[in-house]
């Protein structure tokens, strides 16, 4: 008797059949649908870690945003040191260059799944990587692609540093499923098993209509086939279509956000710069006060500058309380007495005396011919050219030298005349010639003067005006002119300055460092600049530059930099180099021109933006208990 299922009923087990493979097939879609993330971008991290001996900025990145289980991802940790005051060579910050040691933890049990991750140096200093890592699936092949493990891991650091220090910092990790495998390892186990059941039921059909093998291997080969067919067309042309379709988009930043573009510039609504108080300030010219600033010794002017001798031979002594160096004298003050004590024997030695001071009226008097000579014929030039006017000050000035002179020996002569016509023993004062500081004393009490020669007493120095001899480097000397306004500080004062004239550019290097000698002519009324003192000499130069806010410049330590409008809403940072503060004002020497558009308010929040917005203080992980981490900034880039 045969056993054979009528065909209404072998009809219904293959509809049942079939119905089930659909519904088979239907929910891993479902799940699918609702379950599956984007695997893009990136998640940043920025915690900030205090130490026993310093500050540390721990920077942790991992790409893709949400790991999915079985797939690669990469982790990247940035250390840097925060120096406590901004260093002109290193900046604000130094990269720790110490490897890190890397493990993987669970994160509800602490259970160590992966004591050793591999850790490779990126190529900036103090940047590290972990890259290719899989994370665990756990389970079977086939129950790992059917049911993947998910959950979250922590990656846990632990930070060694050149200062001795060692913290750990934590990296949590959400690792999502891999839905797309699931979805296409359901299609496939449904397509084989709909073509497996179909050939199967066709093959019953004909062993059950009494069929022989060679009768079932047709319906056995379109099966297989099929199969082959179905399955490689489905994971090669209709799968990849329909996931390309179904994966979601990545999240597009808002339209009232601030961007951070490819090139590092800021992409900010105007909306955006409301909210933020931005304000648009034009660079400008604008005039600027600068100083070149030198330094220098106070001399005494040479024109007020007296040597007092002895117009005779004696015995020379202090009419009073002796003077010594640094006293004060006024013009007319008796400073010594020569005691001349005359013989018959001596009257020839001083008469002879007496011609010398004939001789010397003499030459005084040729002198003060020929220089008044040139100071005329000076005056007739300048009044027939003002451009001889520097010529006509000199012939003054040797003019007025050669007056005092002469008039110098005329009382000289006079004094001897005097002395031959009063024979008997006297006492002549020696009088101060100018008011001044006694610079010099070049005698002792009670010496005698025998030899008839004129003998050096005192060296005064009107100390009312002086002179400022300042190094000006050869760089900045071409700015410097004749005349020009001075402020002279004296060592050790930031305030009260004098006002002075240079008087002199010299025209020699001064070949060590490089400066040129520049004379300045600097009134003391209260005679505050001490003769080879130190000074400080400041030569004012104004001129238009152009110029921002001292709002729109944002100084890190390291570099300065504003942020320059450019075309929809961009603003691009842009390094300058800044010269003197001035009303609110900063001059940039280079960087900008005239016009440019920049944030002259607000700038700073930009640059806070890109480092370290967010501050919140949590503590530090074992096995360093003393180090007190920060968390800054999490942000998840597309």
């Amino acid at each position: 008797m045969r056993n054979r299922f009528p065909i209404s009923g072998l009809r219904w087990l293959e509809f049942s059949f079939g119905l089930g493979l659909l519904l088979t097939t239907l929910l891993p879609t479902l799940g699918w649908t609702h379950g599956e993330v984007a695997g893009g971008g990136e998640q940043t991290t920025v915690q900030k870690v205090e130490t026993r001996n310093g500050t540390y900025r721990v920077e942790l990145m991992h790409s893709p945003a949400q790991p999915v289980a079985g797939e690669p991802a990469n982790i990247e940790l940035k250390v840097v040191r925060l120096l406590p005051k901004p260093d002109p060579l290193l900046g604000s910050e130094v990269p720790v260059g110490l490897p890190p040691e890397v493990s993987l933890l669970a994160a509800r049990s602490d259970t160590v799944l992966d004591p050793q991750l591999h850790v490779h140096a990126e190529g900036e200093a103090g940047i590290f990587g972990v890259a290719e890592y899989r994370f665990p699936a756990g389970g079977l092949f086939l129950i790992r692609s059917l049911f993947p493990q998910t959950g979250s891991f922590r990656v846990r650091f632990l930070i060694h540093t050149e200062t001795g220090d060692e913290f750990t910092v934590d990296l949590p990790i959400a690792v999502q499923p891999d839905t797309a495998a699931v979805f296409r390892v359901w299609i496939n186990l449904t397509l084989c098993g709909l073509i497996l059941g179909l050939t199967g039921m066709q093959l019953w059909k004909v062993r059950a209509a009494g069929g022989r093998l060679p009768q079932m291997l047709r319906p056995a080969s379109i099966g297989i086939v099929a199969l082959i067919v179905v399955t490689l067309g489905m994971n090669f042309f209709v799968l990849d279509q329909v996931l390309a379709m179904r994966k979601p988009k990545l999240a597009a930043a808002p339209p009232e956000a601030v961007t951070v573009n490819e090139d590092g510039s800021y992409t900010i609504p105007e909306g955006v710069q409301k909210d933020l108080g931005l304000l648009l300030v034009e660079a400008k010219q604008m005039p600027i006060e600068q100083a070149i600033t030198a330094f220098g010794t106070v001399e005494a002017d040479p024109a007020r500058v007296a040597e007092v001798f002895a117009p005779l031979w004696g015995r020379i002594e202090f009419p009073g309380q002796p003077l010594a160096v640094g006293d004060r004298v006024e013009r007319g003050k008796e400073m010594v007495r020569v005691i001349l004590e005359l013989s018959a024997i001596e009257r020839a030695p001083m008469e002879a005396k007496q011609k010398d001071i004939k001789g010397a009226l003499q030459q005084a008097t040729e002198r003060l011919e020929a220089a008044q000579f040139e100071y005329e014929r000076a005056q007739k030039l300048f009044a027939a050219n003002p451009a001889f006017e520097q010529d006509l000050k000199w012939a003054k000035e040797l003019f007025d030298e050669a007056k005092d002179a002469h008039g110098q020996v005329v009382k000289q002569d006079e004094g001897y005349v005097g002395i031959i016509r009063f024979r008997d023993p006297r006492r002549t004062s020696v009088l101060a010639p100018i008011s001044g500081t006694i610079t010099s004393v070049d005698f002792v009490p009670g010496q005698l003067n025998p030899n008839g020669e004129y003998h050096k007493l005192f060296t005064l120095a009107d100390t009312s005006q002086v002179w400022v001899r300042a190094q000006v480097y050869l760089s900045d000397v071409w700015r410097l002119r004749t005349g020009q306004a001075a402020q002279v500080l004296p060592e050790g004062t930031s305030s009260r300055p004098l006002a002075g004239n240079v008087r002199w550019i010299g025209d020699t290097v001064e070949p060590t460092n490089r400066t040129v000698p520049v004379i300045v002519t600097v009134p003391v009324p209260d005679r505050r600049l001490a003769l080879g003192s130190f000074a400080r000499v400041e030569f004012p130069q104004r001129k238009r530059a152009v110029a921002v806010p001292e709002q729109a410049v944002v100084d890190d330590g390291t570099t300065r930099r504003v942020y320059v409008a450019r075309d929809q809403n961009r603003f691009e940072p842009l390094a300058v180099e800044v010269g003197v503060k001035q009303d609110g004002w900063w001059q940039v020497v280079s960087g900008l021109q005239e016009g440019d558009r920049v944030i002259g308010k607000g700038a700073g929040l930009l640059g806070s933006l890109r480092q370290e917005p967010v501050t919140e203080t949590v503590p530090a992980s074992p096995p360093a208990p003393e180090p007190r981490q920060t968390s800054e900034l999490s942000r998840d880039t597309p």
